[in-house]
């Protein structure tokens, strides 16, 4: 009777153990941008296949004076989304804006499929950018403010890579 029991102990603690070691396969995020503004008016969509509540921080930087323009959080509706609109003095000025989700300011349900530190997001992420030696993941898109012409409106060209504009119709990474 004493030797089941110990087999039974020793079987649960493997059971336990081996439970606790289950690694989560790595998860997709997929992110569609949108955007558009003009002199202080700046329009953001995101579409993704993040849930409810997911997190997104919205940065404008002056690369000129290396400044904080705007900066705001904002959250994902049910269908992963959201659509903003905001001022924000962006006239005349060389912009850069940056959108990212951070793991660990997300809700603990979207931790627990991406992991605390972002470990679970899939490699092939656009925007997945690598920290601490690898032990921290986190996606950063830059928006390139992309002017129709001389008037200060636009739209907002997102990627994993900043783009420069030097000339009206040619790009450089």
């Amino acid at each position: 009777m004493k030797k089941i029991k110990q087999i039974c102990l020793l079987t649960i603690t493997a059971l336990v153990l081996s439970g606790c070691t289950i690694k989560k396969p790595p998860q997709d995020i997929l992110i569609n941008t949108d955007g558009g503004f003009d002199a202080n008016h700046i329009a953001i969509k995101v579409d993704s296949s993040l849930p409810k509540d997911a997190k997104f921080e919205f940065i404008i930087k002056d690369d000129d004076h290396k400044k904080t323009i705007y900066h705001s959080t904002f959250t994902t509706d049910e269908e992963g989304s959201f659509d903003k609109q905001f001022t924000a003095d962006i006239e005349n000025k060389n912009v850069t804006g940056y959108l990212l989700f951070k793991p660990e300011e997300q809700p603990k349900n979207i931790q627990e499929k991406y992991g605390e530190n972002g470990q679970n997001i899939r490699s092939i992420t656009p925007g997945l950018t690598k920290k601490n030696d690898g032990k921290y993941f986190y996606i950063k898109l830059y928006g390139t403010f992309w002017k129709y012409d001389l008037r200060n409106s636009g739209f907002l060209y997102f990627a994993s890579k900043k783009v420069k504009q030097e000339k009206e119709g040619s790009l450089h990474n």
